[in-house]
């Protein structure tokens, strides 16, 4: 069972980014073209040694590349008491959303 949420990047795209501490799982070099302000980059192949970087005072939205891996990370801070949303098609999905 799932102890995370899962939202779609139009539902991500309509979220005041305030509210929520914003994990990007994404490689540095990929950030460089573009992220998103006040998110903290803490690159998958990093994760299990920044884990201590990622507070609990709000909820934590996680999203990679494409949703696949972020949807393993959510897995992993929901198993450690984070309240966890996972972005489905990662970031991409929400670039293209906007976009268009």
């Amino acid at each position: 069972m799932e102890g995370f949420k899962t939202i779609s990047a139009k539902e991500f795209s309509e979220l005041d980014f305030q509210k929520y501490t914003l994990v990007d799982l994404r490689e540095p070099d990929e950030l460089i073209v573009s992220g998103i302000e006040g998110a903290i980059n803490l690159p998958f192949s990093k994760f299990p040694s920044g884990l201590d970087t990622v507070p609990k005072g709000k909820p934590v939205i996680v999203y990679c590349r494409v949703g696949e891996l972020s949807e393993q990370i959510a897995e992993i801070l929901a198993d450690r008491g984070y309240d966890v949303i996972h972005v489905a098609g990662g970031y991409y999905a929400y670039r293209r959303l906007l976009q268009n």
